[in-house]
């Protein structure tokens, strides 16, 4: 198998690395990478070989300067220059093996011509150099090169306005090393305009290891990051169950300030249709218009709509709004490019916010869209108002947060109301570089008046809470030796107890509480529940344990936390149903054991989470996350996530993912990922591809297979092009992976 694939990698090398003669480098003042200085190899991707280096200068003479074996002038005023003739004027320098013309007016060269100006080169068999505006500056089979861009080509016939507008007659252009022309743009007639930042060509090939891939009537290109209008390159693909898959995006530069993206959208199997995205930048911020439309064979016409916007109108004052939509009951779009996702709500909110330093205002109105009706609406706020002040001195920390907000069931078949939640939270800091103390009072208030849609009855109610916390934490230091360096460890114990009283709360309603995930962290909190509906009672002590390891740059390698909560009190307040003292919803005596780990090395990283019962002597949550490289260029990703017990079983999870990119020569590597989920009993991703990357161009070819939103298997054989300084063409899955996270996206290579 190995024999294959050296085989085959040397049979695709082939077809995109053309050699050429070292006479021919030469000529684009070509220079190998050994031969640069540190500096300029410093600067230089790890998969380009060289650079061009131009030893042109302009002179300080304001004259034009002739040089040649022999020079005549004869009785019409024409000078003829014979011989390693040179005209070198003060932005150029034009030689050839002979020139003849009127100085300031014109210059014919024939023979070995060369121009030469500030980061530009032309070669040519014969010339014509205008000094007015009376003719365009003409060149046969010519070829040219611009040294700061990277930009070169030929053409049979290149002729340059005094404006700078750049005209190639049956020619191309190419941004790729003159050893490795990759991709090429060809075209019967292709105009280039530095000014404007774009480029124009018909009759458009563009080859790829000289093999045409794409032909365009007519094309529109960057030239720099300028925006202009015209097509951008089509994204194409194909998938055992869709078929052929093609879009071709259109970009529209309407004015400086707003844009637009049209793309067309077809597949095979199931339809067409299109979308737009529409961009308008004021003084104060963006607004941005998607919709996204598909006529499905099958369901019909499918749309989705977004509009949103974030204005600062000063320091102060800022506001914005989210509007989505699906008119489509409950359709979604079978192509889709734009940031609209299949949801079962679509959120419309208006807010505004008034901040002033400390004292932080907002004011948010939300609704909801819910396409299908069998799923439960969530509430709506009608509206919320959030204030907050915050007062922190070396000693003192205070903090007021006051929240209104007038719920809303869109259903109106249970029941909603307005609710005030007061929360006030004071604390000392007596701290040092050895250890702190801090002591708190945390005052929580909710008060309520609700509507009981199923009686129709209004009615009232309240509840308050004050509740205690010591947080104390010590911090021991040593230094050690490692690798004939002075690392530096540290130990830091942590103790908190937390207590909170029982507070009935049965005429409490439950708008927006929610369980708190139980790690490291959250056994510090001073809250049992995320929301402000459920004050959850407790009395509790958290002691945790961490060490940190610094190398001797100060930075963070080693990192170790394990905690544990326990409980003095049994809990009696939980989301839902009835509170009563007398029944404890929970009465364990000990959180799991809680511990992390984190290691950030030069060569792998590695994240752990170990939630371990001991009463039950099982583990609930072990999460492993690790990234290595132990050579240059090989990447390896490990992960492994197990999740179960969780309050909601559909949030159970027993999965690992294995996914790695190596090199099978300087320019090929080969990726893979494999994620089996062990709750399904079988593999819910498969990737295998090749991608080949050089200075100029990136192509991957994967094979994948995916378990998609609609919880069935899909598969595809995905190609794409990245095509340096020009664009990129075809298509990768949907589906996150290895590919696009580390080889598409550029963190392989350039």
């Amino acid at each position: 198998m190995a024999k294959h694939l050296r085989t085959y990698a040397l049979f695709f090398h082939s077809l995109f690395i053309v050699p050429f003669a070292q006479a021919q480098v030469d000529q684009w003042d070509w220079a190998p990478r050994e031969s640069l200085t540190s500096e300029q190899q410093s600067q230089l991707n790890q998969y380009c070989q060289g650079s061009y280096v131009s030893s042109w200068q302009a002179t300080n003479a304001t004259s034009t300067n002739l040089a040649a074996d022999l020079i005549v002038r004869d009785k019409n005023g024409v000078i003829h220059l014979q011989g390693a003739a040179e005209v070198i004027q003060p932005q150029s320098t034009l030689s050839a093996d002979s020139i003849e013309g009127i100085p300031n007016e014109y210059y014919r060269a024939t023979g070995n011509v060369t121009l030469r100006s500030e980061n530009q080169l032309i070669r040519s068999s014969n010339g014509y150099i205008a000094n007015n505006d009376t003719a365009p500056t003409e060149f046969n089979q010519a070829k040219f090169l611009s040294h700061q861009s990277g930009a070169r080509g030929e053409a049979a016939l290149l002729s340059r306005r005094q404006d700078g507008v750049v005209f190639i007659e049956e020619g191309f252009f190419t941004t790729c090393e003159p050893n490795e022309e990759s991709w090429k743009l060809y075209g019967s007639a292709i105009k280039l305009d530095t000014k404007s930042g774009f480029g124009t060509a018909k009759h458009v090939q563009i080859r790829i290891a000289d093999l045409p891939v794409f032909y365009f009537p007519w094309l529109r290109f960057p030239l720099n990051n300028t925006r202009q209008t015209g097509f951008l390159f089509p994204s194409f693909g194909y998938s055992g169950t869709d078929g052929l898959s093609f879009s071709a995006p259109f970009y529209w530069n309407i004015a400086p300030n707003y844009d637009a993206t049209i793309t067309p959208q077809f597949i095979q199997e199931k339809g067409a249709g299109v979308d737009i995205e529409f961009r308008h930048l004021s003084p104060y911020g963006e607004t941005i218009y998607e919709q996204s439309s598909f006529s499905d064979n099958d369901e019909g016409e499918q749309t989705l709509l977004k509009l949103t916007t974030a204005q600062s109108f000063n320091r102060y004052v800022s506001a914005g709004f989210l509007l989505e939509d699906n008119p489509t009951s409950d359709k979604y779009p079978e192509a889709n490019s734009t940031s609209i996702g299949e949801k079962d709500h679509y959120q419309r909110s208006v807010y505004i916010n008034v901040n002033s330093g400390n004292f932080l205002n907002k004011v948010t109105y939300l609704t909801y869209q819910t396409p299908d009706r069998a799923i439960d609406q969530p509430f709506e706020w009608l509206p919320r108002i959030d204030s907050s002040y915050r007062l922190a001195t070396s000693l003192l920390d205070y903090r007021i947060d006051v929240q209104y907000t007038d719920f809303y069931d869109p259903a109106e078949d249970n029941f909603d109301g307005q609710r005030i939640a007061l929360n006030q939270d004071v604390s000392l800091n007596f701290s040092n570089a050895w250890g702190s103390l801090t002591p708190g009072v945390l005052t929580q208030y909710r008060d309520y008046n609700l509507h009981d849609y199923t009686t129709d009855a209004d009615h009232a109610a309240s509840v308050g809470n004050l509740s205690g916390y010591l947080d104390s934490s010590l911090v021991l230091e040593r230094r050690v030796d490692i690798n004939k360096g002075v690392w530096r460890q540290t130990l830091e114990p942590r103790l908190n107890y937390l207590y909170v009283p029982y507070e009935d709360q049965d005429a409490i309603p439950d708008f927006d509480a929610s369980h708190s995930t139980m790690t490291y962290s959250q056994a510090f909190s001073h809250k049992r529940f995320n929301g402000n509906d459920r004050i959850g009672d407790t009395e509790q002590v958290s002691f945790g344990l961490e060490s940190r390891l610094y190398d001797e740059n100060n930075n963070e390698r080693w990192a170790f936390k394990a905690g544990q909560v326990f409980y003095l009190a049994d809990r009696y307040v939980g989301i839902s149903g009835d509170t009563d003292d007398n029944s404890a919803i929970d009465n364990a005596k000990r959180s799991d054991l809680l511990t992390s780990a984190n290691y950030n090395g030069n060569r792998y990283s590695l994240t752990g989470n170990v939630n371990y019962n001991l009463d039950n002597d099982e583990v609930n949550l072990a999460q492993l996350v690790t990234t290595l490289e132990p050579v240059d260029d090989v990447k390896i990703n490990l992960s492994y996530l197990y999740s179960i017990n969780n309050i909601d079983p559909d949030d159970d999870a027993k999965q690992a993912s294995i996914g790695s990119i190596f090199p099978l020569n300087q320019n090929w590597s080969m990726f893979t990922q494999y994620t089996y989920d062990f709750l399904r009993e079988d593999a819910s991703k498969e990737i295998a591809g090749f991608g080949y990357e050089n200075c100029c161009i990136k192509v991957s070819l994967s094979y994948q297979h995916w378990l998609n939103d609609d919880n069935e298997f899909d598969r595809g054989v995905f190609l794409q092009f990245i095509l340096r300084s020009l664009s990129t063409a075809g298509r990768a899955s949907n589906a996150a992976n290895i590919a696009d996270s580390y080889w598409n996206q550029g963190k392989v290579g350039y």
